[in-house]
């Protein structure tokens, strides 16, 4: 009988799925699973409440909306993303690099504090140890305003009886974005009864939903 080690002891079981979002790769690796996923920072607005706005979600190649149950809008620059160049760039650059060309132009690349912090965290831990997942609890990273300000300017033009709207939240996600942006969702050979539930690349509600009915 196997066991999952939890910070708050263990739990016997017989299969485990890790469907840990954007922290997967790093969980996994500790098994010795190499899942190929990198983190995509994708930044979000909601504005306050609009009248005489559509009731129908949309997007184009610059924004797109969602209207919300309070009558604001959840606004997002739909195809613009940012990835965050960190040492898992380099390990998984040759998978990722047909994805790195079709996305020219839509996806920023940056390089900032990320990497050195992902440069100095340990890959493996004993099970006995606080690992990083105590100590962060969320990812929260800061989002791009210049992709939001890019979204508004769109929703403006196309909806121009909703120009005074009013930003109310900006805030960001690393969404689990796996090379050809396919979820995985498969058992491990390495590791008898685990199984990996990874990679959604930002479809993840869409598709549990699915699962789900």
């Amino acid at each position: 009988m196997s066991a999952v080690v939890t910070e708050y002891g263990r739990i016997r079981t017989s299969s485990v799925i890790v469907a840990g979002g954007a922290w997967t790769r790093l969980f996994a690796g500790n098994l010795g699973v190499d899942v190929p996923q990198l983190m995509v920072r994708s930044s979000v607005l909601r504005t306050a409440p609009l009248e005489g706005g559509p009731d129908v979600s949309a997007c184009n190649q610059a924004m797109g909306y969602r209207k919300r149950l309070d009558g604001g809008y959840s606004i997002a620059n739909a195809f613009h993303s940012q990835a965050d160049i960190t040492p898992d760039s380099f390990r998984l650059f040759a998978k990722f690099l047909p994805a790195l060309k079709s996305q020219i132009g839509a996806m920023k690349l940056s390089l900032n504090a990320r990497f050195f912090e992902e440069l100095r965290r340990p890959r493996r831990w004993p099970l006995d140890q606080p690992t990083i997942f105590e100590s962060v609890r969320t990812l929260d990273p800061a989002p791009t305003s210049s992709f939001n300000r890019a979204a508004i300017a769109e929703f403006r033009a196309i909806f121009p009886a909703l120009a005074h709207l009013q930003v109310e939240q900006e805030w960001a996600g690393y969404l689990d974005v796996t090379p050809d942006a396919v979820p995985v969702i498969s058992r491990a050979d390495r590791v008898l009864g685990l199984f990996i539930a990874t990679g959604f690349s930002g479809h993840g509600f869409d598709i549990g939903r699915a699962r789900a009915s």
